[in-house]
């Protein structure tokens, strides 16, 4: 019974962030854990569950008299921070997964060639589904969860979650179709970190990934600008 209820949680918690990454809710609306229990036809254990959970991601907040609430999207300013941490901990990965170069370029090799059969599979369908984006945005993370995988240091890996939870919200202003996604220019800035790795260029992979990750808060300041003016 208690895998069934963590695979409910689970489930609950992933319908909820759909219309969280759908922007079903403006920021700000209250999210009923008795409504959504009924709306999901389950009971409101899991729906409370995968609030805990959904709170620690940022996308939403409790405030007190008033419960969940969907949280207001990051700003240019908490974007940075967000940023700013990734390249502490991503590069302090990057740095010790270099110790065994080979082993981490033949997964990089192959998170690469997955996330470039996501984009192909985007672009033939001419229009981005929940799951597509779901698809791409776990393909782009699995190229980066490599370093850490590589990085042997289990307190990175524990770092990089709370940091990887904090970029779902951030990504709830990538919302609005291909358009609003960045996904050729990830794609290429990985296949550019990837060339160094190929090298055995240690400062050169450093360099592209501190890049990417600066064009990555770049894009995303200015979708966030340009949705708040639209």
């Amino acid at each position: 019974m208690a895998v069934r209820r963590q695979v409910l949680r689970a489930e609950v918690e992933e319908l909820i962030l759909q219309r969280l990454l759908e922007s079903r809710w403006a920021p700000g609306s209250r999210l009923s854990i008795d409504g959504l229990a009924r709306d999901l036809e389950v009971s409101p254990t899991p729906v409370r569950e995968a609030m805990v959970s959904l709170e620690r991601s940022g996308l939403v907040e409790y405030v007190a008299l008033r419960g969940y609430v969907v949280a207001p999207m990051l700003d240019a300013a908490q974007m940075t921070e967000l940023l700013d941490a990734r390249k502490v901990v991503e590069t302090a990965a990057l740095e010790r997964a270099f110790e065994d170069v080979d082993a981490l370029l033949a997964d990089l090799e192959a998170a690469y060639a997955e996330h470039g059969d996501v984009i192909a599979r985007i672009e033939a369908a001419g229009e981005v589904s929940y799951e597509l984006l779901q698809e791409h945005f776990h393909a782009d993370w699995g190229f980066h969860q490599v370093i850490f995988d590589h990085a042997g240091n289990r307190y990175l890996a524990t770092m990089v979650e709370t940091v990887r939870s904090h970029t779902h919200r951030m990504r709830q202003t990538w919302v609005g179709g291909p358009a609003a996604l960045d996904v050729h220019e990830a794609y290429a800035e990985h296949g550019q970190i990837l060339e160094k790795v190929r090298r055995h260029h240690h400062d050169g992979a450093m360099a592209q990934l501190i890049a990417h990750l600066d064009s990555v808060l770049e894009r995303s300041v200015a979708l966030g600008e340009e949705q708040a003016e639209g």
